[in-house]
């Protein structure tokens, strides 16, 4: 295995590690600070140059196929959970916007990672069966990480202006 590691290859694996790494820190760490900013940002780039290295690897197929799309969608939730941070003024909702896009980016990377271990360390006799294990623990990790993300999202920071009517559960102005 290592012997057949391209220059892409070695960076991707080092960098997508980071990720995994840091990103489990900030996900129980707590968050804001200059800290989370750091850590953060380390994140961002190990993924954007992951990604990006991502494109050179095509030792599976050799050609553009469906890891590739993962890893654009990756590079496109990053760049979606950057936005809202980079914006002055920020968003009313730009914790909710970032702490989705970068769980997804987080999610992402974990799919790839178990696909990685599991099709790697399995005797698979032909190309279909790893496609269907790349697709079964895909969707596995996926399915976990949606439950994840919707059970601990944050509560947006909007506030209803000091003018607007509220409406209650019942659908009815106070």
């Amino acid at each position: 295995m290592i012997q057949t590691l391209t220059l892409p290859g070695a960076i991707h694996t080092l960098l997508a590690a980071a990720g995994i790494a840091v990103g489990l820190i900030q996900l129980l760490r707590p968050k804001g600070g200059s800290i989370h900013r750091a850590l953060g940002y380390a994140f961002v780039y190990a993924m954007l140059i992951a990604d990006g290295t991502a494109m050179l690897i095509f030792q599976f197929t050799g050609r553009f196929n469906i890891l590739h799309v993962g890893a654009l969608a990756n590079l496109f939730c990053i760049v979606l959970a950057m936005v809202p941070m980079l914006r002055s003024p920020r968003p009313s909702n730009w914790k909710v916007q970032h702490y989705y896009f970068i769980c997804w980016a987080y999610v992402g990377l974990l799919a790839a990672a178990v696909t990685e271990l599991v099709v790697r360390t399995s005797h698979l006799a032909t190309t279909g069966q790893a496609w269907a294990i790349t697709a079964a623990t895909s969707i596995v990790v996926t399915v976990i990480g949606y439950v994840l993300i919707d059970r601990y999202q944050p509560v947006s920071g909007s506030r209803p202006a000091s003018n607007d009517a509220t409406i209650s559960q019942n659908g009815v102005q106070s």
